[in-house]
Formats: C-alpha cells, structure tokens, sequence
C-alpha cells in the first residue's frame, strides 16, 4: 500500500479510538494546520541548492579576478625587470 497522509492515518486512528466523526476531524484538523509536507522540504532543498550556486558562481569569480590580478602585476614587473636592464 503506498504511504498515506499521516493526518489521515490519524483521523483513521482516532475514529478506531471511539472518538466521533467532529472529534476525529477537529483533531485532525490541529494537527494538520502544524504539519510540514514533503513540498516543504523539497522547496527549502531547492532554495538551498541555489544559495548554495550563487556562493559558488561568486567564490568563481573571486578566483578568477585575483588570478587576472596576479598575471598583470607578473606582466607589469616583468615589463620593468626588462625595461631597466635594456
């Protein structure tokens, strides 16, 4: 049997209680208004997947704009180193 809503498992157990249909429904109802689905997870998952991108893309660049740098500051000496001992 696939997984059932685990409210519903609870109205079902809270009917096989003795509790009448309002009682079930009404404690099924609290109890639904505090429950986290999947759809919650899976979208905090999301959002943290591209967080975690945007750090990565910016982590990126960081690298590439500090190896630029270094490669012009070699050019840069180099280009003295030569010019002062022409």
């Amino acid at each position: 049997m696939a997984t059932m809503n685990p409210v519903l498992r609870l109205r079902r157990a809270f009917r096989a209680m003795g509790a009448d249909e309002e009682q079930a429904e009404e404690a099924a109802g609290a109890i639904d208004d505090e429950y986290v689905g999947r759809e919650f997870f899976e979208a905090r998952q999301n959002q943290q997947t591209a967080e975690l991108r945007k750090e990565m893309a910016e982590l990126r660049n960081q690298i590439l704009i500090g190896a630029l740098l270094i490669a012009a500051l070699a050019v840069a000496v180099l280009t003295i180193v030569i010019a002062v001992f022409d």
